[in-house]
């Protein structure tokens, strides 16, 4: 037997077929919003205002918000995304799941000062995290973790 027959027969034992190619990952688009939050004057980036009521609810204190960027990249399952921050601070993303069939995509966050938390994220839909971690400039710092296009989104 020849060696390319061998190949052959390794490749159809390993369930690999001659010509088939290997199927790419599918992957989602991660968005990042770095935010900054404080106890000031009494302001919010009016690209923020769907999310300062919500913070607020539970953090009172907090009547100024401001964008302080907007990152993405693109990832697919078991892929980590590294995003930066103020102050040399990084999140740490994770695709753990793609989409099921309730358009959830399961993630890993690894936030500044906290560890790593894993939830189901609705396609599309942004979930603000206030982490723990304060700025040199006494701000807190509020992510908004998305992801997007599933399931045909």
């Amino acid at each position: 037997m020849s060696l390319s027959h061998w190949v052959v027969l390794i490749g159809l034992l390993c369930g690999i077929c001659p010509g088939q190619a290997v199927q790419e990952k599918k992957k989602v688009k991660v968005t990042v919003v770095e935010i900054l939050a404080c106890q000031g004057k009494a302001h919010v980036d009016p690209q923020l205002k769907w999310i300062a009521p919500e913070v607020r609810k539970k953090y009172k204190n907090l009547n100024c918000f401001k964008l302080k960027s907007t990152k993405c990249q693109s990832l697919a399952v078991d892929e980590k995304g590294v995003f930066k921050l103020v102050d040399d601070k990084t999140v740490t993303v994770v695709v753990k799941q793609e989409a099921d069939k309730e358009n959830r995509v399961v993630l890993a966050v690894t936030a500044p000062d906290q560890g790593e938390f894993v939830y189901r994220s609705a396609c599309g839909k942004f979930l603000p995290i206030v982490t723990r971690y304060q700025t040199k400039g006494n701000e807190w710092l509020i992510l908004a973790v998305r992801v997007q296009p599933c399931n045909g989104n």
